[in-house]
């Protein structure tokens, strides 16, 4: 009887279905000879099932790839630095031959970075980037689905309540995407042109600065006809952030983090920065500040200075995630131009950025 019923038991891929069509179908809009790669760990196996069987159906080819924490651990724990910097030339190859990818998120484990120096971080950063250069250079499209690293060992690692952060994710992750395209809209005129942006907070924060007139960025988990055209090709799922440029010699003010910085299997608190006249000056942090050496010291022109900052615009999402850039009226801010919203400007580089918390925000 038992060895019946598990015969009759449906294909674990089948209850990712809705999901990897709204994915297919709205997210990404697939049609006939499109090509998805889709980069999974084992336990995000039976979604990448469902997204490669969707896009099929849509007349997609699809290729995935498969990594496990052992190997990407042990690889960074293991090889020198030389091997991380260099870009792998079968990533390389396929990123020349997709229209789309999908990012599922991973490894689980995030307490074994801490046996990884900040360093080799760096080079498999610098890495990444130099072999998805194609992908850049075509505007592939892509989704951020980073649900292989809701787990309780990342939550372990980073001080997270994990049953109250699986929850927010489902949650945010359900979200009529319309919703998030309506708050974006509001956001958009709001901060269409040059404005005068006040971020308060119960914590410290004081920070004014001005946006440029380059046109605001919604991250609304859709990649539309006009996103690809204005180079708008990146989203994330769950969905629900507008980012936008900012005129760095504008900036001027003092930030204190509420949310968590979370590094290298450790979380920075207490996280605070100064900016005069654009440019950082001092900065700390009250827990694992020497995490922040490699981000903040030594940083040369632009790139010490704020380029840009994202305000979340997911009312089911809740500051309690490993990325709270998405959570209702919590702002995040960046060191540099945005690679999106300035390309000619930004330098394809590991960047700074982080959410600051829930604040107020005034614009003039």
């Amino acid at each position: 009887m038992r060895i019946e019923l598990e015969a009759q038991k449906e294909p674990e891929y089948k209850r990712w279905v809705p999901l990897a069509r709204q994915v297919v179908q709205r997210t990404l809009g697939l049609r006939w000879k499109d090509v998805l790669e889709i980069y999974t760990y084992i336990p995000t196996i039976p979604l990448a099932e469902a997204l490669a069987l969707e896009a099929r159906r849509q007349g997609s080819d699809t290729h995935v790839t498969l990594m496990t924490d052992g190997l990407w651990l042990t690889s960074m724990e293991e090889l020198p630095i030389r091997w991380l910097r260099t870009p792998s030339d079968v990533e390389h190859a396929i990123n020349r031959a997709i229209t789309a990818y999908v990012y599922l998120g991973g490894p689980q484990d995030a307490r074994r970075f801490r046996n990884i120096p900040p360093e080799k971080f760096e080079a498999n950063a610098i890495g990444n980037i130099r072999q998805d250069e194609p992908m850049r250079r075509r505007k592939v499209r892509q989704v951020d689905l980073p649900i292989g690293r809701v787990s309780p060992e990342r939550a372990e690692a980073y001080g997270l309540d994990y049953e109250r952060w699986h929850k927010s994710y489902n949650a945010a992750l359900a979200v009529d995407l319309r919703d998030i395209q309506k708050a974006g809209a509001t956001w958009r005129r709001k901060l269409k042109g040059r404005k005068k942006v006040n971020v308060t907070s119960d914590a410290g924060t004081n920070l004014k600065f001005e946006t440029k007139g380059v046109p605001s960025m919604v991250d609304d988990g859709i990649i539309s006809a006009s996103d690809v055209r204005r180079g708008f090709v990146e989203t994330s799922l769950p969905a629900g952030k507008i980012v936008s440029a900012v005129l760095a010699n504008s900036v001027h003010g003092e930030i204190y983090f509420t949310d968590p910085l979370l590094l290298m299997g450790k979380a920075v608190r207490g996280l605070h920065l100064r900016f005069k006249d654009g440019k950082l000056g001092e900065w700390g942090a009250e827990k694992n500040p020497e995490l922040l050496k490699n981000l903040l010291r030594n940083r040369r022109g632009s790139d010490n200075r704020m380029g840009w900052f994202s305000i979340g615009l997911n009312a089911a999402a809740e500051p309690c995630m490993l990325d709270n850039s998405i959570v209702q009226n919590d702002v995040g801010i960046g060191l540099g131009p945005h690679l999106q919203l300035e390309p000619t400007k930004a330098k394809p580089m590991p960047q700074f950025g982080a959410t600051i918390g829930q604040v107020r925000i005034e614009v003039d």
